[in-house]
């Protein structure tokens, strides 16, 4: 399949994905809000938070997995590839052991490290024991969906995914209205992601027949030959789950676990936020790591600044609407009335979008490029910044301060470091560099702006999400009219209508 069509194809079907899971996720997450008492929703996300770290535990080999994914499809070394995947599954079944470990050597000592309501520490020690059992026990399958997205089977991931977390939300639901405790509720998490394990290595056998995982594979010097990449994705994975999780254990231990329940929401806004403006993200890196084995640098420039133009247009597509009716969404969604909330999910929300416009749409094709190691110092200093950051400020302006903390470090870093990077391997100069996010903010940002100031004055109160929708879709028109027309080019606009003609044959668009 020709690289532009694959990818236009690839990222459709991961929007498409991930629209559906967003619905599934909102609705989730008000269910469990306003279903849980506050201390039992805020160890529920604390528990997430913990267990996040798991990550740390994959020491990068997940994304030299991808690479290798790549380069076998180009260089059709099977046997070579076979031994890395082998010593890669027996070296993450000795992590999933140590993952149980830890979880029962820990359990006993939870209610020294956080602060409990009386007679609850128990239940939450039973929860924290099923879940991290489970995680222990499920890790070393996580390669299967690696493996997946190395090989640009995104779809096949997606449709797994998708299932997963529909028939999940199905049960936390059927469990919270029958008045489950949160230790159902980590058993049923745990039993989903199982099955989708299960059907991820199905869907991998199938993708790559020529795939086999044997204890006799496994090479020692495999290991040692991964290890200059994967340590340089591993200490940036690391730097980045401290940068993305430790705010809420920050806020736990200083502040309280019922106030996390508050701050989550925010990061959970956030995160959608995130995941609608970065799904081309999930493609990058395997296609880079494909262009970059043919040794094609033409080719990994043009698909370096075509995403980032992409993604500008995306996120300020996005974060207008999201910026402008945050307050009304929270209400309506979970029925917070707090100013200090607010602005914390409007800082989080720029963030998100400094973050994927500047720093994550070229890290993930710079990485499979050889530029690990800078990545690496870059994710360092963000992640001290931010704790130190985070833990100065929370005194003094509370879960306001722990967002400006993870704030700041971004935006330094984004304008005196990865831009200059950028810069220098795509060879543009400055004007270049901020072009793409200027005439995207003019053209389409300001015109939908516009629009929302506009109903403003017209309208009230935004009391229901349909209302809250219809006005976005309204003022979002002359936005779209003003991208199509601005800021993309004559051959991507004539491309685009042949799409949308083969989507709809029987329609006559004149666009």
């Amino acid at each position: 399949m020709p690289r532009t069509k694959q990818l236009i194809k690839l990222t459709a079907s991961n929007y498409l994905a991930t629209i559906i899971k967003f619905v599934v996720m909102v609705y989730l997450t008000r269910e469990m809000f306003l279903q849980l008492p506050r201390e039992s929703y805020g160890f529920w996300a604390l528990l997430w938070s913990i267990f996040g770290y798991s990550v740390l535990l994959d020491l990068g080999f997940g994304i030299a997995l991808q690479k290798k994914t790549s380069e076998v499809l180009v260089h059709q070394d099977w046997d070579s590839y076979n031994r890395t995947a082998s010593t890669l599954f027996g070296t993450y079944f000795l992590l999933g052991f140590v993952i149980v470990l830890l979880t029962c050597l820990s359990a006993p000592f939870l209610h020294v490290i956080f602060v409990f309501e009386p007679g609850q520490g128990h239940i939450y020690t039973q929860c924290f024991l099923f879940f991290g059992i489970g995680t222990g026990l499920l890790f070393p399958f996580g390669i299967f969906m690696e493996v997946l997205r190395g090989a640009l089977c995104i779809q096949v991931r997606n449709r797994i995914e998708v299932l997963r977390d529909i028939a999940n939300c199905i049960a936390l639901v059927i469990a919270l209205r029958m008045h489950a405790d949160i230790r159902v509720l980590a058993i049923i998490a745990v039993t989903s992601q199982c099955l989708a394990n299960i059907a991820m290595y199905i869907a991998t056998k199938r993708a790559l027949p020529r795939l086999r995982l044997s204890w006799r594979l496994y090479s020692p010097t495999k290991m040692v030959e991964l290890m200059s990449f994967s340590l340089c994705a591993y200490v940036i994975t690391i730097s980045n789950l401290i940068v993305f999780r430790t705010d809420q254990i920050v806020i736990s231990a200083l502040a309280g676990v019922g106030i996390v329940a508050y701050y989550h929401v925010t990061t959970r806004v956030a995160e959608m936020f995130r995941l609608l403006c970065s799904q081309i993200h999930d493609l990058l890196a395997p296609m880079s790591s494909s262009y970059h084995a043919q040794q094609d640098k033409q080719a990994l420039r043009q698909l370096l600044l075509r995403s980032q133009r992409f993604v500008c247009l995306i996120v300020v597509l996005l974060i207008v609407p999201s910026w402008f009716f945050i307050e009304d969404l929270l209400r309506i969604w979970l029925e917070i009335d707090n100013q200090q909330t607010f602005w914390c999910a409007r800082i989080l929300l720029l963030n998100i979008a400094i973050l994927v416009i500047y720093r994550n749409t070229t890290n993930q094709i710079l990485l499979m490029c050889g530029y690990q190691k800078p990545l690496m110092w870059i994710g360092i200093t963000e992640c001290i910044a931010n704790l130190i950051l985070s833990c100065l400020l929370i005194q003094p302006l509370g879960i306001l301060g722990v967002a400006l903390g993870t704030l700041i470090p971004n935006i330094l870093l984004a304008i005196f470091v990865n831009i200059p990077m950028t810069r220098k391997f795509t060879n543009t100069s400055h004007w270049q560099s901020y072009k793409p996010l200027i005439i995207v903010g003019f053209t389409v940002g300001l015109p939908f702006a516009s629009g929302l100031v506009l109903f403003e004055q017209v309208t009230e109160n935004y009391n229901s999400l349909l209302h809250i929708i219809a006005v976005s879709v309204i003022c979002a028109i002359p936005a779209l009219f003003s991208a199509y027309k601005c800021c993309l080019s004559a051959g991507e606009r004539h491309q685009l209508k042949h799409i949308i003609s083969s989507m709809l044959p029987r329609w006559q668009l004149k666009l």
